[in-house]
């Protein structure tokens, strides 16, 4: 199982079918020529979206000491749209910064549909750098910059 997490523009969205009305928030898909790519990352590519596994998610909040903001904050709800704010991103900036400090591996990921072993790439890393292009992507470019997990 993994999440789904997309930062970008938040929009209401409805709907409606026989027996139900639904309302919630959604995150409109973006990509950015400028977003930071990775090694063997070709399913978020340059997009808004990526699918961490739910294990693989809470590892890295651990080791980033990021849990408190995204568990008791930014994903305390799951599913759930949170709205992003200048405080979110520079919590983020931060572990980014402390976190570079100590990498001593090339942002990326391995390859597991291809048996590719990953250990020369640091995928805390490179989910720092994309959470901090974005939440910064969100806040500079979108009327209600926002997280949303699915």
């Amino acid at each position: 199982m993994s999440y789904s997490i997309t930062i970008g523009n938040a929009v209401p969205f409805h709907s409606k079918d026989e027996d139900e009305l639904y309302d919630s928030w959604v995150v409109e898909s973006a990509r950015s020529d400028d977003a930071p790519t990775f090694i063997n990352d070709q399913m978020t590519g340059n997009s808004n979206s990526r699918h961490p596994s739910y294990t693989g998610w809470s590892d890295f909040l651990k080791k980033t000491d990021l849990g408190d903001l995204f568990y008791k904050d930014l994903m305390a709800q799951h599913p759930g749209c949170v709205q992003i704010t200048s405080e979110h991103y520079e919590r983020v900036h931060s572990a980014l910064e402390d976190y570079q400090k100590i990498a001593t591996k090339p942002p990326g990921f391995g390859d597991w549909m291809n048996n590719v072993d990953g250990s020369q790439y640091d995928p805390y890393l490179a989910r720092l750098i994309w959470l901090d292009f974005w939440m910064k992507w969100a806040l500079d470019n979108c009327e209600t910059p926002a997280i949303r997990n699915t």
